[in-house]
């Protein structure tokens, strides 16, 4: 099955985050500084998990996974100099822990400022998706949260990351997770790449428990606020864990589901 994927919006339209009308930028993720930019084929996710990779062409995209949908305030000003390279410092410092060859503790820490990862993270997140402004109870208070650096993460949202040593990168939104032991879906959003994985779920039932890192716990700290984030280097989930369904979970996706591969290694197999 072959689902269509958009990742260009007009170049004059709505920012997805704050509802500008503007010319719109291109943002990529993850951002530019946390991984090497390549030509990449992306699919939605559903044509990924059959037991071999799609055999149908997806959508080239050049310098990595990128969508026009954001005005350049949101992109340029606040992601790009204000929560991005927190976010890219706390990447890149995994990843130089993941790719030594040296023997690894069980648990390494960064030092980092968890609230401008996680403006960060849900910022590229909502980028994802053309024409995607409109504000319901889930993406409202992001856009307050994104905007306003002086509140705390809205009381509804949970965010976990797990280290992800694998060459794969999804991401995903508007999905409905369901535990079939509890029969309660929540929404979930999550972005995978190497070298650290993101869950943020909306509304969680109190019977999930996921067993991950909540970077969230310090939601309500200050925007500076800076800590050791512990990085469980023992824990290593699934590849791929949501995504994929298991004997007590399954994943409803929106449009918005995608999964990416390097494009020349793909042309190389396929040849």
């Amino acid at each position: 099955m072959s689902i269509r994927i958009g990742t260009r919006g007009r170049k004059f339209g709505q920012c997805n985050i704050c509802g500008e009308i503007s010319k719109l930028t291109e943002d990529h993720t993850p951002p530019k500084g946390c991984i090497k930019i390549k030509t990449v084929e992306l699919h939605h996710i559903i044509e990924n998990l059959g037991a071999a990779p799609p055999k149908s062409r997806g959508l080239h995209s050049q310098n990595g996974v990128k969508y026009r949908t954001l005005c350049s305030r949101c992109n340029n000003q606040l992601l790009g100099k204000e929560y991005d390279p927190s976010f890219i410092n706390f990447v890149n410092t995994v990843g130089n822990f993941l790719k030594t060859e040296l023997h690894l503790p069980s648990v390494m820490y960064v030092t980092a400022k968890p609230q401008r990862i996680m403006r960060s993270l849900l910022g590229h997140l909502c980028a994802q998706g053309v024409d995607r402004y409109d504000k319901g109870a889930i993406t409202e208070p992001i856009k307050q949260y994104f905007l306003n650096p002086s509140i705390p993460l809205p009381a509804n949202i949970k965010i976990y990351y797990w280290p992800f040593p694998y060459k794969y990168h999804v991401m995903a939104r508007d999905c409905a997770l369901v535990d079939l032991r509890i029969h309660e879906p929540i929404s979930i959003w999550f972005l995978k790449f190497f070298p650290i994985a993101f869950l943020v779920t909306f509304d969680e039932k109190g019977k999930y428990s996921f067993r991950l890192t909540e970077l969230s716990k310090w939601g309500e700290e200050s925007i500076d606020f800076e800590t050791e984030l512990p990085v469980f280097l023992g824990k290593i989930l699934p590849q791929f864990w949501p995504e994929a369904p298991t004997p007590t979970t399954l994943l409803l996706y929106g449009q918005e589901a995608i999964v990416s591969f390097d494009w020349k290694k793909r042309k190389r197999k396929k040849s």
